[in-house]
């Protein structure tokens, strides 16, 4: 007759280790070694412990303020070349500083790959502009010749040049994902997307037009349906995932931005007119700046409108904080999901200070403020239920 024993934790096993010291000896026993207690400790199962925070943030021992110096000064050496080597740099600083269920995030891209993609793209889009401004502003002539026409004569045709690219870009789009997560490591494994990017594509087209017919209402709705196609391609190894986001939080803050946007816009066009009311119908009437030239005239433009910035400012942002949060909470996963809830005040005040940052040293230490924003989101990412990638 045999018995087997399960044994999960230190204080479970020690009555049953008691029990089998008591076989022993005590002459083959010492304090040093105890091979009873030994051979219970490695028969015993080990078992996935979740960690109390399983996505933490561990702070990068660079300093981000002399890379951001670095890679400006590089990027105005090379006339912008070294941008791309610059935020892939950068971006493998915040990457590393974020680990999940104990276990740090790699990021192995390189400079090369995004300046080569880049190029690749830009290529394809000079390309096919340059082909249909050949094929609808150069005409024939009575013999046999080139001639342009006039910009009058290009009306209907802009519009051809554009779908194209309208589809070249969400193809893009889904590269530059994919490029990021294939290049994202835990562990052994690395993320992919198991899609086409010209599938995507061709649905990043087709429901661009719903958002013109809809006023901007289609605009959460395509937005969300994209970013669920990108999330239920996503692997890591055997680990699939799957959108699970709600839409109806994202209508709620598009609300505040179509309304409110629309009253500040009449708002600020009121006061102008009623402030400076025959010198901005003139300017209009005439495409000219010239009747805003005036100190008294202008001055007033700067107050009306540097007021109605900053409510406009903070409704972006507001923006920008849903669409965070439905993105994150849309990752869903086998046993759980990803849950992001921010304090809407310390949002805008941590998004806010980036902002500033940004506009005082002219994009200089952006790295700075992405950093910051990324380790505030990370700081409020909760998980519901287990993290596979504990196990």
């Amino acid at each position: 007759m045999s018995a087997s024993v399960v044994i999960d934790a230190p204080r479970a096993r020690e009555p049953v280790i008691q029990a089998l010291r008591a076989l022993v000896p005590r002459s083959e026993r010492t304090a040093a070694s105890d091979p009873i207690a030994d051979a219970a400790t490695q028969a015993a199962p080990v078992a996935a412990v979740q960690p109390s925070d399983p996505i933490t943030w561990h702070e990068p021992a660079d300093c981000l303020w002399l890379l951001s110096l670095k890679n400006y000064g590089l990027s105005l050496a090379t006339f912008g070349i070294y941008h791309f080597w610059g935020r892939v740099e950068t971006n493998r600083r915040m990457i590393n500083a974020v680990h999940v269920g104990g276990r740090q995030l790699d990021y192995t891209a390189n400079g090369r790959e995004a300046f080569l993609s880049f190029v690749a793209g830009l290529a394809v889009a000079v390309s096919i502009v340059s082909v249909f401004v050949y094929l609808f502003v150069l005409g024939g002539s009575g013999d046999g010749g080139a001639t342009v026409k006039g910009i009058g004569e290009f009306r209907w045709q802009r519009l051809l040049i554009s779908l194209p690219l309208l589809f070249l870009f969400g193809s893009i789009a889904y590269r530059a994902r994919h490029r990021t997560l294939r290049r994202t490591w835990i562990g052994r494994e690395r993320f992919q997307l198991t899609g086409h990017a010209w599938s995507y594509a061709w649905q990043h087209f087709w429901t661009a037009f719903l958002v013109p017919l809809t006023a901007g209402w289609a605009a959460p709705w395509r937005a969300s349906t994209l970013e669920a196609r990108k999330i239920s391609e996503m692997a890591h190894g055997d680990i699939r995932f799957r959108a699970v986001g709600n839409v109806r939080s994202l209508y709620r803050t598009f609300a505040l931005v179509w309304f409110g946007g629309g009253i500040l816009y009449v708002t600020t066009l009121v006061v102008l007119a009623r402030y400076i009311g025959p010198e901005l119908m003139a300017a209009i009437n005439g495409f000219t700046l010239e009747p805003l030239r005036s100190w008294s005239v202008a001055a007033i433009a700067i107050k009306v409108i540097g007021l109605a910035l900053l409510p406009l400012i903070i409704i972006a942002l507001l923006w920008r904080k849903a669409w965070i949060e439905h993105q994150i909470s849309s990752i869903g996963f086998d046993g759980g999901r990803l849950m992001l809830s921010m304090p809407a005040g310390a949002y805008l005040a941590v998004a806010l200070r980036g902002l500033a940052l940004r506009l005082v040293s002219f994009g200089c230490f952006s790295p700075v403020a992405r950093t910051r924003m990324l380790r505030f989101i990370v700081s409020h990412v909760r998980v519901e239920g287990r993290l596979p990638f504990a196990a």
